[in-house]
């Protein structure tokens, strides 16, 4: 039953991702508004309808697939005011926060199997926000603390999700794992093509990487349930 719905969702899914790119090709604000909202909503229909929000920890990933939702709704309009990108990042710190809170509550408390250099991954994540940080720093002019914050929290959830190797299921752990990489890339996109440097197609990738982070995450908590472990 479960793969019935994954793969009629996946065909839903991949429609909606395709008009809300179409509305960002064709500068359509009606089709922005109407599908890129459905992306969110469409994965949290998909998460009741496969059962995976029946976990207590499920909640949390809820609310942050909720707030993401949200994020989306004022980023479609940042371009009227700059209230507007203020609200979206702190729509999506919440969100994060919410991630890392259900990486935490879903996993065991004890490893059954480490990770073979676990923590050089972990310093090559704050290398990478570190270095990033950097870079962008002399173009964020009174951003500067909202953005340390949310790359803080971003890395975090890279770090957290990591964590999860042998804690949770093998396919919960790579899929949430890979969906937190792509938000990095995603994030990484928007904030060098809004404070760096014009990115060609940037709307495009932002878009793909953020809906492939949004479903492999979501993904990563429908198989949560599962017993097989890494």
């Amino acid at each position: 039953m479960r793969n019935f719905i994954r793969h009629k969702f996946i065909f839903a899914f991949i429609t909606i991702v395709l008009l809300v790119l179409l509305a960002n090709i064709t500068g359509n604000l009606f089709l922005d508004i109407v599908f890129k909202p459905l992306i969110v909503i469409s994965l949290l229909v998909y998460l009741f309808a496969s059962g995976g929000h029946k976990e207590k920890a499920a909640r949390l990933a809820v609310g942050g697939l909720a707030f993401s939702c949200l994020g989306d709704v004022l980023l479609i309009f940042q371009g009227r005011h700059g209230l507007f990108f203020i609200g979206g990042l702190v729509s999506f710190l919440i969100a994060h926060l919410l991630y890392i809170a259900y990486y935490v509550r879903s996993s065991g408390s004890m490893p059954e199997k480490t990770l073979k250099g676990k923590y050089i991954y972990f310093l090559v994540i704050l290398i990478y926000g570190t270095t990033f940080y950097t870079v962008l720093y002399n173009n964020l002019g009174d951003l500067r603390l909202p953005v340390a914050i949310y790359t803080a929290v971003l890395m975090g959830m890279n770090i957290f999700a990591l964590n999860r190797y042998g804690r949770v299921n093998e396919r919960s752990f790579i899929f949430v794992m890979t969906g937190a990489l792509f938000f990095t890339l995603s994030d990484s996109l928007l904030a060098l093509n809004k404070f760096l440097f014009p990115l060609p197609l940037a709307g495009l990738w932002i878009m793909i990487t953020y809906s492939a982070a949004q479903y492999l995450i979501t993904e990563g908590v429908v198989c949560s349930s599962d017993k097989a472990r890494v």
